[in-house]
């Protein structure tokens, strides 16, 4: 495949290990603080997490919002683009049912 292929670039960003899996944590429970993201994902490291959340956060696909308290708090949520390719993954999810595709 052409590495400069819009479709190549958009599959390698969401191929990355737990990528698909904050996504869907961040649409289906809201935003959420960085430690409640390692707890109800269980298994993932707080550098991934961390280094996950920085490439989403580029994409435009989450934001962070950081709040002025002592402690810190720090809180991520889906943007409205997060939440349209949610649609996307929706939609693809309901083709590979419609199609019996395993």
């Amino acid at each position: 495949m052409d590495k400069n292929c819009p479709i190549t670039k958009t599959l390698a960003h969401f191929s990355r290990k737990w990528t698909l899996l904050i996504l869907r944590e961040l649409h289906n429970n809201g935003a959420k603080r960085f430690n409640h993201l390692i707890s109800d994902m269980k298994d993932i490291s707080p550098r991934t997490l961390s280094k996950r959340l920085k490439d989403l956060e580029k994409l435009g696909l989450v934001s962070k919002k950081r709040f002025n308290e002592i402690p810190p708090r720090v809180e991520y949520s889906l943007t409205n683009k997060g939440k349209e390719v949610i649609k996307c993954f929706k939609y693809l999810d309901n083709w590979v049912k419609r199609f019996d595709i395993k």
